[in-house]
């Protein structure tokens, strides 16, 4: 009994450790809104007015954006698999997404379409993108990497 009394403190004790390093992931669900005057875009950006809709659909995130008037979406599942982001006319955007403690990180790379011909461009580094909530909640930081990196900060509407 007294070895019981010993050992559940000490089992307690590392399986709460363990469930306060698992970070829960943020809801990113809402309108947001570039907020241009917070952002860093790369100096050739002709963006002046974006917003996004994201929605979560099961374990699907979906971005709905209106960039300057024209719509685009990218589906994500943030499990770590290659999946097409994007289906383009030039292209197709395939991407992995994942969670980093609560941060969503997607690692994305580019398929060109050729007719008939499906060209993999390979040894470049993949872009990746970091989207960060701030601990309030009103407000959504989207980091790019390499070649233009970019800090585009959102507002919750």
């Amino acid at each position: 009994m007294r070895q019981l009394l010993i050992r559940l403190p000490i089992v307690l004790a590392v399986t709460f450790s363990a469930l306060a390093q698992t970070a829960v992931a943020p809801d990113f669900s809402g309108t947001w809104v570039l907020n241009v005057s917070k952002s860093t875009l790369a100096k050739d950006s002709t963006i002046k007015s974006e917003t996004i809709v994201i929605a979560y659909k099961k374990s699907t995130i979906i971005f709905h954006y209106k960039t300057d008037g024209k719509k685009s979406t990218e589906t994500y599942t943030p499990d770590g698999q290659k999946r097409v982001a994007k289906d383009m006319s030039s292209g197709r955007l395939i991407s992995k997404a994942s969670w980093q403690d609560s941060v969503l990180v997607i690692e994305s790379t580019l398929e060109i379409k050729i007719p008939n011909v499906v060209v993999n461009v390979s040894g470049l580094k993949p872009v990746i993108d970091r989207w960060t909530m701030a601990a309030d909640g009103r407000t959504l930081t989207h980091e790019t990497s390499e070649p233009n990196k970019e800090i585009s900060v959102y507002d919750k509407q």
